[in-house]
């Protein structure tokens, strides 16, 4: 007879369950410090615009490894991307070799060209990169550098911000404006997107479809914000975010042309941080900044701080870094090639950015 598990006592879930499970995937994730684009809910999203998702996890001697990778097929063929990832533990070089072996079949099997990785920390690799399987990638898809915010009490959360950012913030409250967390629906999603859409034609860059934004609202649900910056009941800012373990992240923003005087786009951000710190978190992830600081954030014509338009990010680098945060840069970009001769065509064919 066997003796029934002690109470409270249970077995260890096995890997094709942690691939197969929200829950599990997003535990074991978090557990090793990974980042809100090796989440199960991410995963959903792109899912959903065109990616197939491979969710991989291996074990050696009790200690484990994950991996998500996007796959966006054209006809036959497919090319990976594994953002932020993959979720490894460092240093542990004989796991990282299990690892990919089992991603590279994973993507054989999906007539992969190749695999883009983004790591979110150095590779625990030794010798070249050929001796990896790697190649140098070409330029980040996502943002090679981020502001990650610590997330205090509000006075010392004021207190870390640049003297201006702070100004801002207060000169917003003192001028009535109203942060709000919007209920996700047709209306508010419809308010966002119009706001997104007078951003980037003012600022010269792309955005997704409206769909897109609310869409990822849905995929991470209680655990995401949609927050926008009232004066007199008018929607001015808005913004994205969602919370992934310790970290919240900012993901997207919006602000209307013609208020922009107030400090409504500050003082939305430091609702943000609020929101995310009294629901546990620790860090706010700011998300990008230019790859190179830039020699001087003013303009030729006096003091006032650049815009931020098309490829010039001075003014959002100066935006972001003002909140006193701390600056991390991710690795380079790697590459595995299968077919090596199509490699640096497929990329531009299928698009893997975003």
């Amino acid at each position: 007879m066997i003796d029934p598990a002690p109470l409270n006592q249970h077995p260890a879930p096995r890997l094709t369950q942690i691939e197969s499970q929200q829950g599990l995937w997003n535990e074991a994730v978090v557990a090793h410090s990974a980042q809100l684009l090796q989440s199960w809910e991410w995963g959903e999203l792109k899912s959903r615009w065109g990616w197939k998702v491979e969710r991989v996890a291996v074990e050696a001697g009790g200690r484990q490894a994950f991996a998500q990778v996007l796959l966006r097929h054209r006809g036959p063929l497919s090319i990976g991307y594994l953002p932020r990832g993959p979720v490894l533990g460092d240093g542990d070089r004989d796991l990282a070799d299990l690892l990919f072996t089992t991603i590279d079949r994973r993507c054989r099997q999906n007539r992969a060209i190749s695999l883009i990785v983004e790591p979110d920390r150095p590779l625990p690799f030794i010798g070249t990169l050929r001796d990896a399987g790697f190649v140098q990638g070409f330029a980040h898809i996502q943002p090679s550098r981020t502001v990650k915010v610590p997330l205090l009490e509000d006075e010392a959360l004021l207190n870390q911000m640049h003297q201006k950012t702070r100004y801002n913030v207060r000169l917003a409250q003192r001028r009535g404006v109203v942060a709000q967390r919007a209920t996700p629906d047709h209306a508010s999603f419809a308010t966002f997107y119009g706001l997104l859409a007078d951003t980037a034609d003012r600022n010269a860059f792309g955005i997704h479809h409206a769909e897109y934004y609310a869409d990822f609202m849905r995929a991470f649900g209680d655990r995401a914000i949609l927050l926008f910056a009232l004066i007199d009941g008018v929607a001015v800012a808005g913004l994205m975010a969602a919370r992934f373990g310790p970290e919240a992240i900012y993901m997207y923003g919006a602000s209307s042309t013609k208020h922009r005087a107030h400090g409504a786009g500050f003082f939305l951000q430091f609702e943000a941080m609020r929101w995310a710190r009294d629901a546990g978190c620790s860090r706010y992830d700011l998300w990008g900044i230019p790859a190179e600081t830039p020699a001087s954030t003013e303009v030729s014509t006096g003091n006032r701080v650049a815009g931020t338009h098309g490829d010039d990010w001075r003014g959002l680098y100066e935006f972001k870094v003002r909140f006193g945060g701390e600056i991390l840069a991710y690795p380079a970009a790697l590459e595995r090639r299968y077919v090596p001769v199509l490699s640096a065509l497929a990329r531009r064919v299928y698009r893997p950015g975003g």
